[in-house]
């Protein structure tokens, strides 16, 4: 192999291992219990991020569970929609209310959560985006939590964004119901 060839293997294998680091992770996708084949599973928008003077996080509860719905419903496993909160955006839902809202529109399961951190940069500013959020997957019939998911990232690089990070994070739910 010449030193042209070493080179480039270096380069590539650096670039790899920079790439591989670019988001610090902290994310778990627990399941307690399995979720039936064709379950119609409600997912509420979840609660914004309530950082103060935090511009990002107006909205970022529409964002996950948009982002929720559409890659738990992407499999045909079971059936996935977005519903409207019954409170506003930067105030708890408790899950039993959660419970209520998804039963009375005739719901399985229903998926409750929070953005606890939601920030966004613009493209190769080289500034840190984050997400944090927690979901609960919970059963309607009897408000048993079946599967639980918690995200807590920061991009080290431009190469992750927040959306990135929810859709990471609804995979790993996905997998685990």
């Amino acid at each position: 192999m010449d030193n042209r060839a070493r080179l480039l293997m270096v380069a590539v294998l650096a670039a790899g291992a920079f790439l591989a680091q670019a988001c610090t992770i902290h994310s778990t996708a627990t399941s307690f219990e399995p979720v039936a084949p064709g379950a119609k599973i409600a997912v509420i928008a979840f609660r914004d991020c309530t950082i103060p003077d935090q511009e990002d996080c107006h909205g970022s509860g529409n964002i996950a569970s948009s982002i929720i719905a559409s890659t738990l419903g992407s499999g045909s496993q079971f059936s996935a929609v977005p519903i409207s909160r019954p409170v506003p955006p930067d105030q708890e839902l408790s899950d039993a209310a959660a419970i209520e809202e998804a039963k009375a529109k005739g719901f399985t399961h229903v998926v409750n959560g929070e953005v606890n951190n939601f920030y966004r940069v613009a493209p190769m500013t080289f500034r840190t985006d984050k997400l944090s959020l927690s979901a609960r997957v919970l059963r309607v019939v009897d408000g048993t939590v079946v599967a639980s998911a918690v995200e807590s990232s920061e991009s080290i690089t431009n190469f992750a964004t927040p959306e990135g990070m929810i859709e990471r994070i609804a995979k790993k739910l996905r997998e685990a119901l």
